[in-house]
């Protein structure tokens, strides 16, 4: 019991950090979303889509979908995040002086946010796929 009461107050503790700045300068998702450039804004609406259409494509029975998506959205977010990255990376060399991490952090936001999208429509697609497989005669007999 205790261990479940301790994972369910994990995230409050690590969001804490978060939470510190004043509501008027807190970064949130939504400020993440609408500080990124356009072409990583429409890849984050692609993975929030594959996201949802895994479900439907395993409702239509489209196994090939499944498995294309599977693969197919932890590189388009790793290739969005290292556009991220590039960018920054740029940024840093043509500016003047060292920006602080403070300046830095909403880029490695965007990059992290990416990359959850990515993992969470891989895992979707994943989930859906293998549940769109049939079952083996030895693993029901088994039950």
């Amino acid at each position: 019991m205790r261990l479940i009461a301790l994972s369910a107050v994990a995230p409050l503790m690590l969001a804490t950090p978060a939470l510190a700045a004043p509501a008027a300068v807190r970064l949130t998702v939504g400020g993440v979303f609408g500080d990124a450039a356009a072409p990583v804004q429409v890849i984050v609406l692609l993975l929030a889509v594959a996201i949802v259409a895994a479900p439907v494509l395993l409702a239509l029975r489209r196994p090939a979908a499944l498995s294309a998506l599977a693969k197919g959205a932890p590189l388009l977010a790793g290739a969005a995040s290292l556009f991220t990255l590039l960018a920054g990376a740029v940024g840093i060399a043509n500016s003047p002086v060292v920006p602080s991490l403070t300046v830095m952090a909403p880029g490695f936001a965007e990059m992290l946010f990416l990359m959850v999208l990515g993992l969470l429509a891989t895992f979707s697609a994943v989930v859906c796929r293998e549940l769109a497989k049939p079952r083996s005669h030895a693993f029901t007999t088994a039950e």
